[in-house]
């Protein structure tokens, strides 16, 4: 299918580099509980604490998401937050002997800028071409799963495989600054695209308008709302944490050695980014919400053999689960992106929200957990929200999606 000339080709490429480097970035979190633990002495729970502050404020960026890019439009708000990443990343690779307070807070301040940056992606490509909608999602998320998959054996390489606690902490500033540079670059090249309605900021005023809390929390649209906002929570909370946490898992519940962790966190989230590709195909093959079911479905069971297995093929379980959880997301924005139409932009603010809401409640409780009681307690964590997350799914989709639920030509 040709690609219609509104959209072109920079657009989904500088979209597609910002999601790779968050991915780089959330992948980096499975390295620092060692390098705080080594040069700091945080526990466990002090660093899922500073993980906690990043998701808070990812909710906190999806909360001001609307009036962000009312005021701004699409452009500026993206490249003045990534500027923001910038700083938080260049403060925190000069503030080398910072306490657990100030590491909170740099955390929250570039959780905020990922936040509207990751929000803006979103949103904007199926603005930009709605019945392409779930097939650049799947790429936008494709690129994503890529930094997922590049970050750990780069991290690997730079600060373990064998460095002393000195060598390693030495290269964490460099690695910090190196995302400060990715952040000015991605900053400037924000001002080359063609982005969706020319006049952004104009736009999002009337979407802002459209969505005032008399129509936000009408009678008929309450329900589908609070649906949505629980399906973001589960879901996020469950793959964020066990995506900060699954590398430590391995090395400390598993005892595996931390370069074979490593390139099974790499393993796992190069079949999580594969199966990102997959998202437009299985959309035209069933539908949304077959595809949402199916990808469920697979996990439940990847979970269950996960939490029953011992030893190396339970780890492998929790590997399987990243895998088969990997077209739910960008499956879930399509479906949310076409259902709300022209309130779309207000109401994926709101639902990234709750999903990154998610993501600061898991991370801190399974560090708390992992502390007080074990890892295998702490993982419950995961399951549980899974689990909720597959019931409100069958709940959801009795919700009638007529227009947008059928299998895309």
């Amino acid at each position: 299918m040709k690609r219609p000339a509104a959209i072109g080709w920079a657009l989904p490429l500088l979209t597609g580099l910002s999601m790779l480097v968050t991915g780089m970035m959330e992948s980096m979190k499975g390295f620092l509980p060692d390098f705080f633990l080594n040069e700091y002495q945080f526990d466990a729970q002090t660093s899922g604490l500073i993980f906690a502050f990043s998701s808070a404020g990812l909710l906190g960026a999806n909360v001001l998401a609307g009036r962000v890019t009312a005021l701004w439009g699409w452009q500026k708000a993206f490249s003045r937050h990534q500027v923001i990443f910038t700083a938080s990343m260049a403060l925190m690779a000069l503030l080398s002997a910072s306490s657990a307070a100030v590491w909170c807070g740099l955390f929250l301040m570039a959780g905020y800028a990922n936040g509207i940056v990751g929000m803006i992606c979103n949103v904007v490509l199926p603005l930009a071409s709605p019945e392409r909608a779930g097939q650049l999602l799947g790429r936008l998320h494709f690129m994503m799963g890529c930094g997922f998959m590049i970050g750990p054996l780069v991290l690997e390489l730079i600060v373990s495989g064998g460095k002393s606690t000195a060598e390693a902490a030495a290269a964490w500033p460099l690695i910090l600054f190196a995302f400060a540079v990715f952040g000015a670059l991605l900053a400037y090249a924000g001002i080359r695209p063609i982005w969706p309605s020319g006049d952004g900021a104009s736009k999002e005023k009337r979407l802002v308008e459209a969505a005032k809390p008399q129509r936000l929390f009408s009678r008929g649209s309450i329900v589908p709302l609070l649906g949505f906002g629980l399906l973001y929570f589960c879901y996020v909370g469950a793959e964020v944490g066990l995506t900060v946490w699954y590398r430590p898992l391995l090395i400390q519940h598993y005892h595996i050695e931390p370069g074979i962790a490593t390139l099974l966190f790499s393993v796992a989230f190069g079949g999580f980014t594969v199966m990102r590709l997959g998202v437009s195909r299985s959309v035209r093959r069933w539908g949304y919400s077959g595809t949402l079911i199916r990808c469920a479905a697979l996990a439940a069971l990847s979970l269950l053999g996960a939490s029953l297995v011992p030893g190396l093929p339970g780890a492998l379980g929790y590997a399987a689960f990243l895998m088969a959880i990997a077209m739910i997301f960008p499956t879930l924005t399509a479906l949310a992106v076409s259902y709300w139409g022209e309130l779309a932009a207000s109401r994926m603010g709101l639902f990234f929200a709750c999903g990154f809401a998610g993501g600061a409640c898991s991370t801190w409780l399974i560090g708390a957990l992992q502390q007080s009681a074990s890892f295998s307690h702490a993982i419950m964590v995961v399951t549980g929200l899974f689990l909720a997350f597959t019931a409100v799914l069958f709940g959801v989709l009795r919700i009638p999606f007529r227009p947008i639920d059928r299998r895309v030509s």
